[in-house]
């Protein structure tokens, strides 16, 4: 039984962001959104608003609360490609609400916007993340690294690296086809 569902995000739903709790994990802080400016949250919201990209609000059925978003960007209308994003509340996560938001959100890239992959970037000390997108059907693609975003977090060797002053993170690609989707 659903017990949550997607709404098209709005500049009002994107302000309720202010009221989410914060991840404690210093490895997380870049989805700390409570302490953006009204300033910064136009335009956050205005970077999740263009053409090529499709935001939707996580809500709970039982109360209407913004709880998450999603949504899909990089949409390219000839290869029928995009890119997965999802960010919750950190008070809302490990409840399960991460894969039903995934498989709403590939129901609409499969069945509406008539995708053929969806693909993901997610780091490997994501290990919550990690377990979602697998439970929905996503695959291992392939790794990479990128600069962290947060240069001041320790650099534990399992999932980052340093490399001329500089901490990468270890990312795992992965991606579901239509055609390996089985929906809700």
């Amino acid at each position: 039984m659903p017990r949550i569902y997607l709404e098209k995000m709005n500049q009002e739903t994107a302000n309720e962001v202010k009221t989410w709790t914060d991840f404690a994990d210093p490895r997380l802080v870049g989805y700390n959104y409570s302490k953006l400016s009204d300033f910064e949250i136009k335009l956050w919201y205005g970077s999740i608003s263009t053409p090529r990209k499709k935001y939707f609000a996580v809500k709970r059925l039982e109360d209407d609360r913004f709880i998450g978003f999603i949504g899909l960007k990089q949409i390219n209308p000839l290869t029928k490609k995009a890119k997965l994003g999802i960010v919750f509340d950190s008070a809302y996560t490990s409840m399960g609400y991460g894969p039903e938001a995934i498989n709403l959100i590939l129901d609409k890239a499969f069945l509406i916007y008539k995708l053929r992959e969806v693909s993901l970037d997610v780091n490997l000390f994501n290990e919550r993340a990690l377990k979602a997108y697998k439970k929905c059907g996503f695959v291992e693609d392939y790794y990479k690294e990128e600069v962290f975003e947060n240069q001041d977090i320790e650099c534990d060797d399992e999932y980052f690296e340093s490399k001329s002053g500089l901490i990468y993170t270890k990312i795992l690609a992965m991606k579901i086809k239509k055609d390996d989707y089985y929906g809700l």
